[in-house]
């Protein structure tokens, strides 16, 4: 008896220490939203060769709207389908169009809903095999001015790139004052590079079962390839020369979700073919973090992944590179990239098994994929020299 009180006491001493942390939510101020479309960003379909989504958020009316496209002395329209999301302090229509036959070229477009037109914007749809992408680690900028530093230091050294890619935690909080904080500092890049990010734990809402920010899958309206109850948030997208594939590592809570989600990337890894087989993930298989493992992740994925070429993750706020491509035995094996673009940063493990580890840092990766190489370059945020550089080969029908 006196030790089931003991217990009893000091779980409930436990729980109230951590219930904010494990419960809580912080506020949402009340928000009112612009009638001129805005909050544009653009992604990609499921083959991103041909094809791009844009979203955008105007008002909270449901009006006609739709895409402008200039060509030349013509304008094309494509229409596009709004939908009302609401959150926990206001709502707003969100809207995306399906630009499904995009060629090679500079496009210029704006958007329109009702009376209302965004600003011009042009992207740019590459014809190499190549692709170039940046990729950032948890965000979770307060005020949007050392991720804006970040984003324009990356972007001006390669303005190259095809792509941003997110590894999840653009935000500090689900409220509408940092999505507009994220938004904000990108400097208008979303709506001229498309973006595909992961879900992190600070997208999602805390409770006894989590709930994600309604407005994540209308600003990211990726593509419906994934398993049934994670469309749109665990999904792949097929490059010229790779597959990349992202999953939603936070939403997963019922036995069932980690068996589905585990069998959907076995098949969506087996079925890339020749292609270089690319992972995003928040939560890491091999964390770096002091007190920061992810048993479950670790026990469901780590041997899927082993059919893999590069898994990256965040969630840590460390940086680590485990694994070169081929094992003590010569057997292939995923090389896990582990990045971090936050000025928040974790202890680390007292002990770390990696080639690379570095701690305290922020860092951002620019990666260049062919079909017969894979480079991943890190990149250090204050210095902006070459922290990390991996290049991957094919030499006949392996890969080394």
């Amino acid at each position: 008896m006196v030790l089931a009180v003991v217990l009893l006491a000091g779980g409930a001493t436990v729980c109230i220490i951590r219930w904010q942390a494990w419960f809580g939510n912080p506020p949402e101020q009340d928000y009112a939203v612009a009638v001129r479309p805005h909050n544009v960003v653009l992604t990609y379909g499921a083959k991103a060769a041909g094809e791009r989504v844009v979203s955008w958020r105007c008002d909270t009316l449901l009006q006609p709207s739709e895409v402008e496209i200039r060509i030349a002395a013509d304008t094309l329209r494509v229409p596009a389908v709004g939908r009302m999301v609401e959150s926990r302090a206001g709502k707003a229509v969100y809207y995306r169009a399906v630009l499904p036959w995009m060629q090679a070229g500079r496009w210029i477009y704006r958007c329109r809903s009702g009376a209302e037109y965004s600003d011009w914007y042009n992207m740019t749809v590459s014809a190499s095999d190549t692709t170039r992408f940046l990729l950032f680690g948890d965000v979770q900028d307060l005020t949007g001015r050392a991720s804006a530093a970040l984003f324009d230091q990356a972007f001006l050294r390669h303005p190259d790139v095809d792509f941003a890619a997110f590894a999840g935690d653009v935000i500090e909080r689900p409220t509408d004052m940092y999505w507009q904080v994220w938004l904000r500092s990108m400097h208008g890049r979303t709506a001229c590079y498309p973006v595909v990010s992961a879900t992190g734990n600070h997208e999602y809402l805390k409770g006894v079962r989590k709930e994600l920010d309604p407005r994540w899958t209308a600003v990211f309206p990726n593509p419906d390839n994934g398993p049934k109850r994670f469309q749109g948030r665990s999904f792949y997208i097929d490059f010229p020369a790779f597959r990349l594939i992202v999953i939603d590592t936070d939403g997963l809570t019922l036995f069932s979700d980690y068996t589905q989600v585990q069998t959907w990337l076995a098949a969506a890894l087996r079925e890339a073919g020749e292609r270089w087989r690319v992972v995003m993930m928040h939560h890491p298989v091999y964390s770096a973090g002091k007190g920061r493992d992810n048993p479950l992740i670790w026990l469901t994925f780590r041997g899927t992944l082993r059919e893999a070429d590069v898994v990256f993750c965040g969630h840590d706020h460390n940086y680590m590179r485990r694994g070169t491509g081929r094992d003590s035995k010569g057997r292939h094996e995923p090389v896990y990239v582990l990045t971090n673009a936050s000025e928040k940063t974790y202890a680390p493990k007292d002990t770390v098994r990696a080639e690379v580890f570095i701690s305290g840092q922020r860092f951002y990766e620019y990666i260049k994929v062919s079909e017969d190489s894979l480079t991943v370059e890190t990149r250090m945020a204050v210095s902006d020299s070459t922290a990390d550089r991996l290049t991957l080969r094919r030499e006949g029908e392996s890969k080394n």
